[in-house]
């Protein structure tokens, strides 16, 4: 595999937030049809198939070490789509792809868990500040102290995406991106599939419902994951995950464009504290004073 200059792994993560974006207002889509364990297990089902198609062949070299490395990868990610896919059931596209967002500022704190290096100033306000926008979506301020349950299980899906981004990067960085992926997705296929007998449900399969698993399937989860893991082999965690937090913008974008979402100002308001969050946790927050100081020179 042709090694990849840090733009060209950027651009690939990009593409990867962009898909990811669009999947919000697909997966929402699907679950008028399929229920949340369905659509999960038929969403990996489907990337795991055609990877294992596209890509079989380099399974005959998997080691232990691949195995784990693809096992530790897929619990966190089915941990993940399970939280998101729940709560995606009773919350809006848009609050959901903002929440999962939320990982970004997550992941330099997780990752100083195992390598013991603290993370910068700016991370700490992006915390704070990502703290005060996960209020302003989850709180109800009609009814002050309830909680939207949904938006807080989507919030428990962005610490296990967390877990899986660092995971990726520390396993990506010395293993063959495309065969950890594909056992990343054969390990979240084989969770579902138990799942889903547990659940015991019928099928009720028609053509938007066909159409939402073969995109959801072959785009936004085997080429996504692919790119993902080859992306993350030649750049950092962090960086990989500002990149890949762009998917929170996108998948609001859809569903106010495809689904008619509307939001109260609170929660614009919350987007908007959220997204600031991103920005401090990788650009730091000097700019903004800059900004300021130059608004008062301009008056």
């Amino acid at each position: 595999m042709k090694d990849l200059t840090p733009r060209q792994a950027d651009l690939m993560l990009f593409f990867v937030a962009f898909f990811w974006g669009t999947g919000f207002s697909v997966t929402k889509i699907a679950l008028e049809i399929f229920t949340a364990t369905q659509l999960l297990f038929l969403r990996f089902a489907i990337a795991s198939a055609a990877s294992l198609i596209l890509f079989g062949k380099k399974l005959k070299k998997t080691t232990k070490s691949d195995v784990k490395a693809g096992f530790i990868m897929g619990v966190f990610l089915a941990a993940g789509y399970v939280f998101q896919t729940i709560g995606l059931k009773g919350t809006t596209t848009g609050n959901s792809a903002f929440l999962t967002g939320t990982n970004v500022v997550m992941v330099p704190f997780f990752y100083w868990l195992i390598t013991k290096i603290k993370p910068g100033k700016n991370n700490l306000v992006a915390a704070g500040l990502m703290f005060v926008g996960i209020i302003l979506l989850t709180v109800d301020f009609k009814n002050f102290g309830n909680f939207n349950l949904w938006d807080f299980l989507t919030f428990l899906c962005a610490i296990c995406f967390a877990w899986q981004l660092i995971a990726t990067g520390i396993f990506a960085s010395d293993k063959d991106p495309v065969l950890i992926s594909t056992l990343q997705l054969l390990t979240c296929t084989v969770i579902f599939f138990f799942m889903m007998l547990v659940e015991n449900q019928h099928f009720n399969v028609n053509a938007k419902g066909a159409a939402s698993m073969l995109y959801l399937g072959l785009i936004t989860t085997m080429l996504c994951f692919i790119m993902q893991t080859m992306g993350q082999k030649y750049t950092s965690t962090t960086h990989a995950a500002i990149i890949l937090s762009l998917e929170s913008v996108i998948g609001s974008l859809f569903g106010v464009l495809f689904l008619n979402e509307k939001y109260s100002v609170i929660t614009i308001i919350g987007f908007a504290v959220i997204f600031l969050a991103v920005l401090v946790a990788e650009t730091g927050y000097d700019w903004i004073f800059k900004k300021v100081n130059f608004l008062k020179n301009k008056i």
